[in-house]
């Protein structure tokens, strides 16, 4: 069920999916996503009411389920996702490109052993020596198939949070190795 803005109201989620799950500043625990994309949306049961293309959409943990929040000019909608309804969600992160040039400081920061995740950053030619295509997310529930892109540099939050939801059987996660 698509919620517009008018109808998203806290009594109707809590029963749906339950209580928002509340931030934890000592366990530092993701509890939302940040903003993707919607590419594709297919919605099984009625074909009329639908999520627009190339909203912003994101993820708001719940007891019992998900909350997919989307916005597009301003217009707000909202579909609550209880765990039982959903069949698969898929990480997909994009293809990585590495390809410092000698002496680089990105270079001398991998030669020392820093994670790439960090020396990416120092780059002096930007697209030249570290590139990496976007990520998808990928979800089927049993009313609804949605697709949606981001940009991989944000891939490793998105992953502690979808690992995080406890719903082991139903998330796979995809990582691209890097090329060099």
């Amino acid at each position: 069920m698509i919620l517009k803005e008018k109808e998203i109201n806290y009594h109707k989620l809590k029963r749906l999916i339950g209580e928002p799950i509340k931030s934890d500043l000592k366990s530092l625990k993701v509890i939302g996503t940040t903003s993707f994309f919607l590419k594709t949306f297919k919605n099984k049961k009625d074909s009329n009411d639908s999520l627009k293309i190339d909203s912003k959409n994101n993820f708001e943990l719940f007891e019992n389920g998900l909350l997919l929040r989307s916005n597009l000019s301003n217009k707000i909608s909202a579909i609550p996702i209880p765990v039982n309804d959903l069949l698969r969600i898929k990480l997909i992160r994009g293809k990585e490109m590495i390809n410092p040039f000698p002496l680089s400081p990105m270079w001398i920061l991998l030669k020392l052993g820093v994670s790439i995740l960090y020396a990416r950053y120092f780059q002096i030619y930007k697209f030249n020596e570290y590139r990496i295509e976007e990520m998808k997310l990928i979800i089927e529930t049993i009313d609804y198939g949605m697709e949606m892109i981001e940009n991989s540099y944000k891939f490793e939050s998105q992953q502690r949070f979808f690992e995080n939801l406890n719903y082991k059987d139903k998330i796979t996660i995809d990582l691209n190795k890097a090329s060099c």
